[in-house]
């Protein structure tokens, strides 16, 4: 029968080598919900683009909203606020807009009946791939209760009535509007196109100033007759449709005169078995000293009141978008008009190559507004060849693109004089250094024999063509080189030979198409290689164009192209 250990040899036990072991009691479970409830907190997500909210049922109850009547869309905050914070609320969340990543805010929220909640917003703003704000998620805590925080001293509510909020924290900040205004200005002196200032007014602005919808009509000979039939913006729900009427003739009149126009409150005819859609609508107009540019509309649910700080907040906004606005079109109409003299000095159509497939791209630069001296060209020659050139004349200018269209004549002629591309490279340069035009340039030359695929080549300082194998690997072309054109005028340039296999592609292009500040050249290189092999075997003719457009295609607008691109892609087809 078993009787258990005796004293001795329990006693033996405790002195055993093997430790005893410590039992730790089970830790409570707790739920998330209890978990926030405790903290006094609850959840909320905002969809900036959309402007759709999502409160939790806590959220709810700090801006005095029932759950079920909540509609999910954020004028029921906005409605809520205290009026003392608005304007320092908007400049915070401008800010936070802006520069992404987390953000801390305090404010208040006054109830229907009159009590105050203080609120404590924790969050974080999420960017999308092209670097724009897309959504915010955090937390709303409940800090009515709480004694004075020790990282901001308490401000009496007076002192709070009679300044802008209290800012970040509880301390006073009484230029909130014109913290909110330097927040927008900055962002907009950013701006190069005219779709960059639109970018800053839906991302940000609209927003933070907390308006459902935004508006932007273009007049493009200042006639304010012309107000509606361009809009930048998203077209407008289909609820506000019949309001569009109203909506033009209050952005003629604001264009007109030259004043914002607030309009607290108004509605259409609503269809049949409809309610009335109500609206509120502050317009500004977008004029500068000299010029109308046109007008925009931040439009608000339901009636309101815009009292004098909000007007002088507009009246102020109106006339810093105007001026981005202005220079943004300006320098839209420079680089198109740069960029059509470009295209008008490349090639206007590309040789039939027999027995091959052929793809050129052009793409103009975003670094300013002058032309560049990127070009590609495909010669016919005598011999049953044909000649595939590809430069790039050093700088972004209109002399730049002059040296460009003076060395297409110049190569032009001496390829078809007969000379090799090792020849016509060296005549070429050294007319270039007897222009004496402080400008180099680089180049690749290829002459091809369509029937056989053999290939004759010389470089000049220029990128190395990549080989498009059968077997689907990317590889440069083991093509010597010389200096830039213009640099040496007794530079020689090795010939080389090679031959293009049927399936086989080649490609030629500028440095403007791997352009990468963040990397090395090498790693560009790799980079164009892995982006060519990764498609497998070159596409058959039908594919070859979609491969030059996926080439040129930007790989995201955050990493904004800054050089002009060229290039030339040929297929041996049989």
């Amino acid at each position: 029968m078993d009787e258990g250990p005796s004293p001795s040899t329990a006693a033996a036990d405790t002195t055993s080598s093997t430790p005893a072991r410590t039992t730790f009691p089970e830790p409570p479970t707790v739920t998330f919900p209890e978990a926030l409830d405790a903290a006094r907190a609850g959840l909320f997500a905002w969809d900036v683009a959309s402007g759709a909210v999502h409160w939790d049922d806590f959220v709810c109850s700090l801006v005095g909203v029932a759950p079920e009547e909540f509609d999910g869309r954020a004028d029921a905050f906005f409605d809520a606020l205290h009026a003392a914070d608005a304007a320092r609320l908007a400049a915070a969340t401008a800010k936070a807009l802006e520069r992404g990543g987390r953000y801390r805010n305090h404010y208040r929220i006054v109830h229907p009946d009159g009590r105050i909640r203080r609120i404590e917003e924790r969050g974080e703003v999420l960017l999308d791939a092209d670097g724009r704000p897309e959504r915010v998620l955090g937390l709303l805590l409940d800090r009515s209760s709480d004694g004075p925080d020790p990282g901001y001293p308490e401000v009496p509510t007076a002192a709070l009535d009679a300044t802008s909020g209290y800012g970040h924290g509880y301390g006073p900040y009484a230029d909130s509007s014109d913290a909110f205004l330097l927040t927008i200005t900055r962002a907009l002196s950013r701006a190069t196109t005219a779709d960059d200032v639109m970018q800053v007014l839906t991302d940000m602005a609209r927003p933070s100033l907390g308006a459902e919808t935004l508006l932007v009509s273009l007049t493009p000979t200042g006639d304010p007759h012309e107000i509606g039939t361009v809009t930048l913006h998203e077209p407008l729900p289909e609820e506000l449709h019949p309001l569009r009427p109203a909506a033009a003739a209050a952005m003629r009149r604001a264009l007109v005169q030259e004043k914002p126009v607030f309009v607290e409150g108004i509605s259409a005819p609503p269809p049949p078995g409809r309610r009335p859609v109500v609206r509120t609508w502050a317009v500004l107009p977008l004029a500068s000293s000299d010029q109308r540019h046109g007008s925009c509309l931040f439009g608000y649910p339901g009636a309101r009141r815009f009292d004098e700080a909000q007007r002088s907040l507009f009246t102020a906004l109106s006339g810093i978008i105007a001026h981005a606005l202005g220079r943004a079109l300006l320098y839209d109409a420079e680089h198109q008009r740069a960029t059509e003299l470009q295209r008008a000095m490349l090639p206007r159509r590309v040789p039939h190559v027999p027995h091959h497939t052929v793809a050129v791209r052009y793409r103009p630069g975003t670094a300013g507004m002058e032309v560049g001296g990127d070009w590609y060209e495909v010669l016919e020659l005598d011999g049953d060849r044909v000649g595939l050139v590809i430069g790039d004349v050093q700088g972004h200018s209109a002399r730049a693109s002059a040296v460009m269209g003076q060395l297409r004549i110049a190569l032009r002629a001496f390829a078809r004089e007969g000379h090799d591309p090792a020849g016509t490279l060296a005549r070429t340069s050294r007319l270039l250094s007897d222009l004496d035009t402080d400008l180099f340039a680089t180049c690749c030359y290829l002459t091809l024999e369509p029937a056989t695929g053999r290939l004759s080549a010389a470089r000049a300082g220029h990128p190395l063509p990549v080989r498009l194998e059968s077997s689907g690997a990317a590889r440069e072309l083991d093509l010597p080189g010389g200096p830039p054109l213009g640099v040496d005028p007794a530079a020689e340039y090795p010939l080389a030979e090679h031959r293009l296999g049927v399936g086989e592609g080649l490609l030629l292009y500028t440095d403007g198409l791997i352009e990468d500040r963040e990397e090395s050249y090498d790693e560009s290189v790799d980079r164009l290689l892995a982006a060519l092999a990764e498609g497998g075997r070159p596409p058959a003719r039908t594919g070859w164009e979609s491969l030059a457009d996926r080439l040129v295609r930007p790989r995201d607008t955050a990493a904004t192209q800054r050089d002009d691109l060229a290039l030339l892609l040929l297929r041996r087809d049989a």
